[in-house]
């Protein structure tokens, strides 16, 4: 027989509940008396700041599931998604792009020279596969040597800022999907 938890109690402990509230992972046995005592008494936000509610209540009401918004960012939670389809094992291809590639396998494709994406990879002098770390200190190098500001306003360096602008945006289109 398993004794009540309660000091001073020597009835059969036949409820097991959760210490408190802050102590989910440890347990204590109650009678039939005390477990009610015990659940009357309980208050799982008791001690937690206004913020701390609201936070819980939220992570609730999406069963402590990740979410992102609908609408104008819903690309980028799939691109999220995505970019994570690499680093996990996708026996069903749930994280492949429309058109049936990886992560891995998109990173290193190689384009047919007369697409946006080839053109821009000229432009910035790379070839995949890169990484979105490489694509970004290139065109840091590139805006920097090319800025209208720093060549006089030059209209050749205008046009080639915005060429070397439009590059990277295409190629930064193709690692978000």
């Amino acid at each position: 027989m398993r004794v009540c938890d309660r000091q001073g109690c020597s009835q059969e402990g036949t409820f097991r509940t959760h210490r408190s509230p802050r102590e989910m992972g440890s347990h204590v046995w109650y009678c039939d008396d005390h477990i009610r005592e015990h659940n009357k008494a309980w208050n799982y936000f008791d001690g937690l700041t206004d913020e701390e509610v609201e936070a819980v209540i939220k992570n609730d009401t999406v069963w402590q599931r990740p979410t992102w918004e609908l609408g104008s960012k819903a690309d980028q939670a799939k691109a999220r998604a995505f970019a994570a389809g690499g680093r996990i094992q996708d026996d069903f291809g749930l994280f492949n792009d429309a058109t049936g590639h990886t992560q891995d396998q998109r990173k290193n494709r190689i384009f047919h020279p007369d697409t946006p994406e080839a053109k821009a990879y000229a432009i910035l002098d790379l070839s995949p596969p890169i990484t979105i770390e490489d694509l970004k200190a290139r065109y840091k190098k590139l805006v920097k040597r090319h800025h209208p500001d720093a060549n006089g306003g030059s209209k050749e360096a205008e046009e080639a800022f915005k060429e070397i602008a439009l590059a990277y945006q295409t190629i930064l289109k193709h690692f978000s999907g």
